[in-house]
């Protein structure tokens, strides 16, 4: 029910944001560079509901210095990119989207986007068909994370499938949602140049 706004989270950790103020893309700037979360979020206008995400985080921050994996001490304020791998690990485990082997509760995340998006069946269709087409690239890509994951506590897995999932909701974003301005043109044609790629 919460998928959404975990979505976003997802997004952050994995494509970071450029500055505000770089938003030309070309043949020289990479795919992952190049996407800019606060930038495709005002562009395809999704609601979100983000409860679970603010009492993840509220929780995750409140543990100050933690004990990681490999017996370090960790402390979330300062590593971004942990805090929100631990974010999204923790808004699927609320919602009941991780099973305890760390693959996604498919049904599960199904149920809750249809019920999230009853009264707009067009935007339930289209996170559903974003998620499945994630399922396979997300686990490939988080396994690139792994080192980190041996680092840390959390499964980078959920924010990997986020970010997936999102990229292609704005690739495909509804003419009814789309903000048809000039950086969000530019947006959309750099993302479809660069799933192209893959």
């Amino acid at each position: 029910m919460h998928l959404k706004y975990t979505l976003l989270i997802g997004y952050f950790f994995v494509l970071p944001a450029l500055c505000a103020k770089s938003k030309s893309f070309d043949n020289t700037t990479s795919c992952d560079k190049a996407k800019q979360p606060k930038l495709m979020s005002s562009c395809c206008n999704i609601p979100r509901d983000d409860r679970i995400s603010k009492f993840c985080r509220k929780s995750l921050l409140s543990q100050k210095n933690t004990t990681t994996n490999n017996g370090e001490t960790r402390n979330l304020k300062a590593d971004k990119v942990a805090l929100h791998a631990c974010i999204a690990e923790c808004v699927f485990k609320q919602n009941g989207y991780l099973l305890a082997n760390g693959t996604i509760n498919l049904p599960v995340v199904q149920s809750s986007l249809q019920q999230r998006y009853r009264s707009d069946p067009v935007v339930a269709q289209l996170m559903i068909k974003s998620l499945n087409t994630c399922l396979e690239s997300a686990q490939s890509r988080a396994k690139q994370f792994e080192w980190l994951h041996t680092k840390d506590q959390c499964d980078y897995y959920p924010a990997t499938l986020l970010a997936c999932t999102m990229e292609q909701v704005y690739i495909n974003c509804p003419a009814s949602k789309w903000k048809n301005t000039e950086d969000c043109v530019a947006m959309q044609k750099f993302l479809v140049a660069c799933n192209a790629r893959k």
